[in-house]
């Protein structure tokens, strides 16, 4: 789940099979129907962009341990998608993501099986850290 820090308090949720999206603090959910409108049919991590609402990046793939991914990126609520760029092909499913106020346009992503790529320009651009772990379910960075 992700919430982005607007007026309307805005409330998203992933599940493996869908993206949702609430305006009214989980009272009701629209569907985003990622089948119709993202590449693979895997919805994962979710995050907003701490300085701009209307941001959210999210991750997808063909499953859970699917051996594709990408990383997507919308700034109208979900109407449309930008798959974006990434340096080499991850080697599974984009799980999760990493943002913090201090530096709104950082944004860190990874995949489940260990990958985690570094954007310094909120998505335009990715670099991949060159170390891979293991299984990776979770990721944080904090600034100095």
């Amino acid at each position: 789940m992700a919430v982005a820090g607007s007026s309307s308090k805005r409330v998203w949720a992933s599940t493996a099979r869908d993206l949702f999206t609430s305006v009214d603090m989980g009272e009701t959910w629209e569907s985003l129907d990622i089948k119709a409108n993202w590449p693979l049919p895997y919805a994962r991590g979710i995050a907003v962009k701490a300085d701009n609402p209307n941001v959210l990046f999210a991750g997808c793939g063909e499953t859970t341990t699917g051996e594709n991914g990408h990383i997507l990126r919308t700034t109208d609520f979900g109407v449309t998608w930008d798959t974006l760029p990434l340096p080499v092909p991850p080697n599974a499913t984009i799980w999760g993501f990493a943002t913090h106020a201090a530096n709104a346009d950082r944004i860190l992503a990874f995949s489940l099986f260990g990958e985690v790529y570094s954007s310094e320009d909120a998505g335009e651009s990715w670099r991949k850290i060159e170390r891979e772990f293991g299984e990776i379910r979770a990721i944080a960075w904090l600034p100095n």
